[in-house]
């Protein structure tokens, strides 16, 4: 982030949010990360089975489309 201060001059910096958590939160939100370190092999596989369903979808679709099919 740049900003100028009132003398002019030019400065750049770091810009950022913040948040509380309660106990309660900050407990889900770690067995969240968890949860989904553990499967991330078995996520990225269902994400991209489901793309190349998709993509075979559309291509068929496009030869109907165009009377190849």
């Amino acid at each position: 982030m740049e900003k100028t201060e009132e003398d002019g001059k030019k400065v750049t910096g770091w810009e950022r949010e913040e948040r509380e958590l309660t106990v309660g939160e900050y407990q889900q939100m770690m067995l969240t990360r968890e949860v989904v370190n553990e499967n991330k092999a078995e996520i990225v596989a269902s994400v991209t089975d489901f793309q190349k369903s998709e993509a075979i979808d559309e291509y068929t679709m496009q030869l109907v489309e165009e009377g190849l099919l």
